[in-house]
């Protein structure tokens, strides 16, 4: 029987507890919290139960530790899960992964007819200081993130998604008049 088809918020749960080592479903939400990217959500609603599901499928193990007077649970990778982390990072590497990138941003820009024109300029300026603000998130990320060439790799590619917005934002922006 062929193995179950993880989603992309499990496998990058995975990805994260194989970096960080030990970790607890709150260490877990802190990091992805941290992150300037908004693509998933870290709620407790979310993280909880996909680890305690990754556990279930032997993905990940467990150990009950204590850090002063509270109670907490440490998971850590197992090689199974270390198995479906390399299947999904690839290759092969599938279509789902390669797609132009979900952005909020660009969503609303379809409907921004729909507003004044004086209503509009003020959408532009308000998105370019939200850009400035994920800059300046993407670059305190990347002085957090450590010097691996994976942080690395990954920082830029933030770097160049805020870069590449702007442009299309000013693009828009004289297109829109």
């Amino acid at each position: 029987m062929p193995a179950k088809r993880r989603s992309e918020l499990e496998c990058f749960v995975l990805g994260l507890v194989w970096q960080l080592g030990a970790a607890s479903p709150y260490d877990i939400r802190r990091h992805m919290q941290s992150s300037p990217s908004t693509q998933w959500s870290a709620s407790a609603g979310a993280i909880y139960p996909l680890v305690r599901r990754l556990q279930r499928a032997g993905l990940l193990a467990s150990e009950a530790k204590r850090a002063g007077k509270r109670k907490r649970r440490e998971y850590r990778i197992t090689s199974k899960g270390l198995g479906a982390l390399r299947a999904w990072i690839g290759p092969p590497i599938g279509e789902e992964a390669v797609t132009v990138a979900h952005d909020p941003l660009r969503s609303r820009a379809r409907f921004l007819e729909a507003l004044s024109e004086a209503d509009r300029r003020a959408w532009f300026m308000a998105a370019r200081a939200a850009l400035d603000e994920v800059e300046r998130r993407v670059n305190a990320w990347a002085a957090e993130a450590g010097a691996s060439r994976s942080a690395r790799v990954m920082n830029k590619s933030g770097e160049l998604d805020v870069k590449s917005r702007r442009a299309w934002l000013d693009e828009a922006a004289g297109a829109m008049g």
